[in-house]
């Protein structure tokens, strides 16, 4: 039987067992969310494990976390039911005033987990999801940044290590970016339930499309809604337009349209919408259309003075749209 070798360091990329997370860190060897308390009973530190989910299309699990460039969308623990602010879920809350090490695991294959580093949390809020049973539900979503930075951590000095990037981050974050357009979700009426779900069960098929196919079928909608001169962009990985449009107008001018296209489910910040205006030609008007949502931040910079406003379309948005105009989307996914 071979012995365990319980590290004394976690290094960036590495794969660790359970087991070697369990001893050495002294958390628990179940859960996604696994609190470390120190001997004054006051939470030290926490480990948060999830899944390579994006690598698995047929099958969305229902924690539906995504890693996409630095930034980890988290649902809170609890597989059906309503989620809440408590248990483990209230402990990853206390990173928004104080700074505790939150330690990213990604569980790649059985029993190897890869460390990707301390989480610093940008933001959170309730929204609604479908359960492993297709049940609609109130969720606690986290959007952590992976902080890239630090290579290797000593087990013991996780927050002599975080405690100055946790404060550099925290001056970099305004209050606008920690929250999105839904921040705080009201009571729902059984109709709006359905509809919700609806809308739900849209962004589960559009997030296991490829993102240039997916430019590729909103471009078809574009052009579906009455656009011409519809072009899909090259394919080129950065912030730029994706799709270029023509909207023509019988009693005024014609107006080019700059599309950009986020298949994500981290919210669209105000960096994005900068960086549309930024890539737009002259004079024309600039759309996001996003499978998540917006922070209050973006909607302030999309609608700024004396700047080319930008329109932002979210997930119901882009819902309403498809059903309004009967664009039958599951012909184009294909």
């Amino acid at each position: 039987m071979k012995q365990l070798t319980v590290p004394t360091a976690f290094e960036m990329g590495e794969y660790y067992s359970n087991d070697q997370i369990h001893y050495a860190l002294e958390v628990a060897n179940l859960g996604g969310i696994r609190p470390k308390l120190n001997s004054q009973n006051q939470l030290d530190f926490i480990v948060l494990i999830t899944s390579a989910e994006e690598d698995r299309k047929a099958t969305r699990n229902p924690y539906a976390d995504r890693i996409e460039g630095n930034v980890l969308t988290y649902t809170g623990a609890g597989l059906k039911g309503e989620q809440g602010v408590s248990g483990v879920n209230k402990r990853l809350l206390e990173q928004v005033n104080n700074p505790v090490p939150i330690l990213g695991f990604v569980k790649e294959a059985v029993n190897q987990y890869k460390f990707i580093g301390f989480l610093f949390l940008l933001r959170h809020y309730e929204d609604y999801q479908l359960d492993n049973e297709g049940a609609m539900r109130k969720v606690l979503v986290f959007e952590f940044q992976i902080v890239p930075e630090v290579q290797e951590v000593s087990v013991g000095k996780f927050g002599d290590i975080f405690t100055p990037i946790y404060k550099r981050l925290k001056d970099e974050v305004t209050d606008e970016d920690t929250k999105i357009e839904t921040t705080t979700m009201i009571s729902k009426t059984s109709t709006e339930i359905e509809s919700l779900k609806d809308v739900e069960m849209l962004k589960a098929r559009l997030m296991t499309v490829d993102p240039y196919h997916f430019e590729i079928v909103v471009s078809n909608l574009i052009s579906h809604v009455g656009f011409s001169d519809v072009k899909v962009t090259k394919k080129s990985g950065d912030d730029g337009v994706d799709v270029n449009a023509l909207l023509k107008n019988p009693v005024s001018i014609d107006l080019r349209y700059s599309f950009q296209v986020k298949r994500w489910k981290h919210s669209v910040g105000r960096n994005e919408v900068a960086n549309l205006r930024g890539s737009m030609n002259l004079n024309n008007q600039g759309v996001i259309i996003a499978t998540s949502h917006f922070t209050e931040s973006a909607i302030r910079e999309a609608g700024s003075e004396n700047k080319t406003p930008i329109n932002l379309v979210g997930i119901k948005e882009l819902y309403s749209v498809i059903k309004a105009t009967d664009f039958e989307i599951e012909k184009h996914l294909i």
